[in-house]
């Protein structure tokens, strides 16, 4: 692309004023939360490369409130407002993107200021047309995108990342290569220095039509790196990783600046002279940046996680000689500018980083400061350096995760190193989210898949590696370490290295099964994994690696060798479930020779999996507790009930047949069942418990203590979902709002609350506190008529009960729906 001036007759004397600037700000529609709302505002016009630097001398920071609750986001400069397609190179535009995290009103107001160095270095400067203008919006209902509705991944305070949006914990898995990805010829002024510059030609085909519009230019440009993202995402990865800045590193490719020189000469370079000459060190390339947007923004629509490697060990001192100077606050800035608002992401401040560890804690605490969301920040060093990571342990540290590396071709260093690090991290004070972003050898790591055709590899193979040592000693092995996943690094013998390959398809059965292990851990551990930890010594064989919340829960993957799997007990009593998963194939949790087992000795068998599978088996073995079971049509009574009322099956009116039930009862009539239909508070919706059609059921507790609520339920509309419960005539926050999503169209357990942030609900979010053991009434009250009731249980376990995950399993639903109003 010929890189364009935003107005051609303009004046340069013109660009250095910052007079006769009309007013002018908009923001665009808010919506749900965590759906993206944009400042854009007219400010000077300036030129990315000559005269006042719009980089440095302006600052635009949009600050947002909501209930007590502020943040301050940092803005950039957007040139024409369309750089990506135009290549303009001017332009009066400034932008900033703010992520609204919950429902409610929200203010604005802007901060638009000129000055020498005001961006990095605020004083009171010249305000611009603009500056201190305000405004609010409204934040409400769910997004009906499933990726948006997940929300944020943030930092939580515990030992792995949250999405604020369902609270669910993020397990991951990707590839951590090639980490060059950004050198993709189809952005603006990207060199190929050492011949390493990528077309992503293997993936153009792989786009899907949602992507078109995220294609730049008059010639649709960056199907390829798309592409990428598409096939990615389909496979079974749910991450990637790459550096943003890596001039005189080992590609030498990657860098949002301004180049001072044409690409081929800078090609030609010195490493520490491309960045000393042939760069501008404090403009950026403002065509090349909006085009990487656009491309991560796809990424990030598709529920990608971004794993931003800020700088690599080769350049690690070229800014400022490692300090948080100048120079570096202009490139950060930037990049949370950009970058900040998307979903999914980690800040990693440097790979293999060398920085002395005060200016280390200084860049964190600056980028901690920048990021208004709370993001993974974390650090990345060698092998053998790990004690580097001390320096920033404990409750006053900014860093809230590590970034692991390795250096054994059997990956037997990442369960000890896993473990080590986040028991430092715990004894610290503040727990820290672990990762194992380079399991294995510098020329190994995660091999092409054995059926790889050789002819289509950019190198010769030199190395053959067994992909299940990835699988088994790499994924799993760190997901039952604590680790919140694993990247996967591309050895430079591998034949598809971490600076030539453009083909994930090299690791095509490494998406397939890792999709397996994270759809384990997401459907089966969830929420439990913050309680549980490595537990090898508890089995035999010696090498299963076991996760373990001792005494309820372990989840073992059992040895390569075929031997019986012996539990050591440790004089544990009660019955436990022994389930069987095939990590190779997937599918349900099976039954093998045993379905319960109650240890009477120090050493109990679990018996053999089941025939057939892969062999490649991972053993769930689960404490039964005993739970209460009540029918819902054995009711005691019911009362309010003259204008909704509940129906036993055989008696209600036609069309409220259910399959899969013999009796059960339905809260006629149903007159609102989509959220277009008309609600009428007090008639077909009750969001005040305890008011009408309310249900009475008497049940014996055999002791006093939280027991824990769960409704068997048929929802088929949107506005059918929904119930509330008490005990004794009292209606606790506890028990209010019972809300369905999943499960539609079929019989379905379930324990979530709705709460302001996730009209879904939060699953485990329901109880009643029984003050003593007897007969206590159990009640239940409408909230959505149209309400389908099978059964409910109670259980003092505040995990979800195999036997009713059971039930659910075989009729999985696919994908998310809106909870109504």
């Amino acid at each position: 692309m010929i890189k364009a001036p935003f107005h051609a007759a303009m004046t340069v004397a013109a660009l250095l004023l910052f007079a006769e600037v009309a007013e002018a700000q908009t923001v665009t529609d808010a919506g749900a939360p965590f759906e993206t709302v944009t400042l854009e505002i007219e400010g000077p016009v300036l030129d990315e490369r000559s005269g006042r630097n719009p980089f440095t001398d302006v600052k635009l920071d949009w600050t947002v409130t909501s209930g007590g609750e502020s943040w301050t986001i940092p803005g950039y400069f957007a040139g024409c407002g369309d750089a990506a397609d135009s290549g303009c190179t001017s332009g009066n535009i400034w932008r900033a993107h703010f992520v609204p995290p919950l429902s409610g009103d929200y203010r604005w107001e802007v901060d638009f200021r000129a000055g020498a160095d005001m961006a990095i270095a605020p004083s009171p400067g010249e305000r611009l047309d603009g500056h201190g203008a305000e405004g609010g919006f409204t934040v409400s209902g769910q997004s009906a995108d499933p990726v948006r509705a997940r929300g944020l991944l943030q930092y939580t305070g515990e030992n792995y990342y949250r999405f604020a949006g369902d609270e669910s914990i993020f397990f991951k898995f990707g590839p951590d290569a090639p980490e060059n990805m950004l050198a993709f010829a189809d952005f603006d002024e990207t060199p190929n220095s050492l011949g390493f510059r990528k077309t992503w030609e293997a993936h153009a085909g792989d786009l899907r039509a949602e992507g078109l519009s995220h294609l730049w230019g008059e010639e649709a440009r960056g199907a390829g790196l798309l592409g990428t993202f598409d096939y990615l995402a389909g496979a079974g990865a749910n991450s990637v990783s790459m550096l943003l800045w890596n001039a005189g590193g080992d590609d030498r490719n990657v860098f949002p600046h301004l180049l001072n020189v044409g690409p081929e000469e800078y090609a030609q370079m010195e490493p520490r002279a491309q960045w000393d000459e042939g760069l501008d060190q404090d403009r950026f390339d403002i065509s090349k940046l909006d085009q990487w947007q656009r491309a991560l923004s796809y990424a990030d629509s598709l529920g990608l996680h971004l794993h931003f490697k800020l700088q690599e060990t080769e350049n690690d001192l070229f800014m400022d000689d490692g300090a948080l100077g100048r120079t570096r606050r202009i490139f950060l800035r930037e990049m949370v500018a950009r970058f900040g608002h998307f979903l999914a992401l980690t800040w990693n401040l440097g790979e293999e980083n060398v920085q002395q560890p005060g200016d280390v804690r200084h860049i964190a605490t600056y980028m901690d400061a920048l990021d208004p969301y709370d993001h993974p920040l974390v650090l990345h060093s060698y092998p053998d350096q790990k004690q580097r990571y001390r320096a920033f342990l404990g409750p006053r540290s900014p860093l809230n995760g590590l970034s692991l590396q390795g250096r054994q071709d059997d990956i037997s260093d990442l369960r000890l190193d896993v473990m080590t690090w986040s028991s430092a991290a715990r004894l610290a004070g503040r727990p820290m989210v672990m990762s194992y972003d380079e399991p294995g050898r510098a020329d190994g790591g995660a091999g092409v898949d054995p059926d790889y055709p050789d002819e289509l590899l950019p190198s010769a193979r030199g190395i053959e590696l067994d992909p299940d040592i990835f699988l088994r000693d790499g994924l799993w092995n760190a997901l039952t370490a604590g680790a919140n996943g694993v990247e996967a690094y591309y050895g430079y013998r591998t034949g598809c290295s971490d600076l030539d390959c453009q083909d994930h398809r090299t690791r095509a059965l490494l998406w397939r099964e890792g999709r397996i292990a994270l759809d384990f851990f997401r459907e089966h551990v969830g929420n439990r994994a913050v309680r549980m930890m490595p537990a090898d010594y508890v089995t035999s064989p010696l090498d299963d690696y076991v996760f373990a919340e001792p005494g309820e829960f372990y989840v073992i993957v059992t040895s390569r060798e075929d031997e019986e799997t012996i539990w050591r007990t440790g004089g544990i009593e009660g019955r436990f479930a022994v389930r069987w998963f095939d990590r190779a194939q997937g599918g349900a949790l099976q039954t093998g020779s045993l379905d319960m087992i109650e240890p009477h000795s120090r050493n109990t068998a679990l018996g053999d999996p089941p025939a057939g599978g892969s062999g490649k088996w991972v053993a769930v073995v689960s404490r039964v507790h005993d739970g209460i079971l009540v029918e819902a049509e054995d009711f005691a009574a019911q009362r309010d009930d003259d204008v909704r009322q509940w129906c036993i099956a055989a008696d209600c009116p036609a069309g409220w047949e259910r399959t899969g039930a013999q009796n059960y009862i339905a809260l006629v009539p149903d007159t609102r069942r989509t959220h277009d239909d008309e609600l009428v508070r007090g008639e077909n919706f009750s969001g005040e418990p305890g008011r009408m059609a309310i249900l009475s059921y008497d049940v014996e507790f055999p002791e006093a203590g939280r027991w824990y609520l769960w409704v068997r339920a048929y929802s088929s509309g949107s506005e059918d979902n929904g119930l509330h419960a008490g005990l004794n005539g009292d209606w606790p926050e506890s028990g209010a709002r019972i809300q369905y999503c999943e499960g539609r169209n079929q019989w379905f357990w379930e324990s979530s609350q709705r709460t302001r942030e996730n009209h879904c609900g939060v699953r485990g979010g329901l109880w009643l506190d029984v003050p003593t053991a007897g007969t206590h009434n159990v009640e239940f009250s409408m909230r959505e008529d149209g309400f389908v009731f099978d059964a409910f249980y109670l259980t003092q376990s505040p995990y979800p009960p195999h036997e009713l995950m059971e039930q659910n399993e075989a009729a999985r639903p696919v994908r998310q729906q809106s909870a109504g109003h």
